[in-house]
């Protein structure tokens, strides 16, 4: 099971990289034009699938770019049509946008998604609220612990968020944790031994959508972390003290391999690329 925690470490790594080499020169770009770019890039790495796992939508691939009052961002669900990167929405000065892509790897069918918020504005506002939600979804990955249960996460994750960002319909949280709550999910063929053979991405996709393990409250299946596994740690946030604020979106993956953990962040080279150097210190 080791070559498969490192192959999901590599294959977030690679994406990462190509998010560095390709999201440049990006003012007045429209969202289906920043999935061409990375796109582009991703086509030239013959170790991952020309496109991700998570479709729709197309590619497997979301950007979504708005200024204020971001309605844009306050999406449902990145599989409805009118979510999907677009002609119209371009990537101003004061614009907010989210960035995701669903890689995988060909040879073990692991996948290394990744997901961010990008701005590049003046708003300093803006920036503290991206910086504070950041922290927030990191601290939930850094409580995730050998023998927890994903139920007791999403637990520790109402108390953290509580009081301090506003529901979404992305992560529900309040004081009532019977709420539903989804802060991400396992990595299928990370810790188990019996899955199938999987060869085409169909099949991984498949295998992903009805094998995974979801990160909420109310886990009927009781799963607990075990010493070899992975899985995503991700959510969107808002302000609950300022509904003018922006909802912010971060994907962090979390392994563990015979008890030792690793959490994936990889964003410090794409923060570099956009210019975003607010969040290149040791204070996010």
């Amino acid at each position: 099971m080791a070559d498969l925690i490192d192959a999901i470490i590599k294959t977030r790594e690679t994406t990462a990289q190509i998010f560095a080499k390709s999201l440049v020169s990006l003012d007045g770009n429209t969202e289906s034009e920043i999935v061409k770019k990375f796109l582009a890039e991703v086509e030239s790495h013959n170790e991952l699938f020309s496109e991700g796992w998570y479709s729709p939508p197309p590619k497997g691939a979301a950007v979504l770019l708005d200024t204020k009052p971001f309605k844009r961002l306050q999406y449902d669900s990145l599989r409805k049509p009118e979510y999907w990167p677009n002609e119209t929405s371009r990537l101003e000065k004061e614009s907010v946008g989210m960035i995701y892509f669903s890689p995988v790897d060909r040879k073990t069918g692991m996948l290394g998604d990744i997901g961010f918020t990008i701005y590049r504005g003046e708003n300093d506002k803006i920036k503290q609220h991206i910086k504070n939600s950041y922290a927030a979804i990191l601290e939930i990955a850094k409580l995730a612990s050998v023998g927890m249960k994903f139920s007791e996460l999403c637990s520790l994750a109402g108390s953290l968020f509580d009081n301090k960002f506003k529901i979404t319909r992305w992560v529900t949280t309040n004081s009532d944790l019977n709420q539903s709550m989804n802060l991400g999910h396992s990595v299928p063929g990370s810790f188990e031994n019996d899955l199938p053979m999987r060869t085409t991405l169909e099949e991984i996709r498949q295998t992903i959508r009805t094998k995974r393990v979801h990160v909420i409250v109310i886990d009927t299946e009781n799963f607990e972390i075990p010493e070899t596994c992975a899985f995503t740690i991700e959510s969107r946030l808002e302000d609950i003290g300022d509904p003018g604020m922006p909802s912010v979106y971060f994907h962090f993956m979390v392994c563990f391999n015979k008890g030792q953990k690793t959490i994936l962040e990889n964003f410090s080279e794409i923060f570099k690329t956009l210019g975003m150097d607010y969040m290149r210190n040791n204070n996010i």
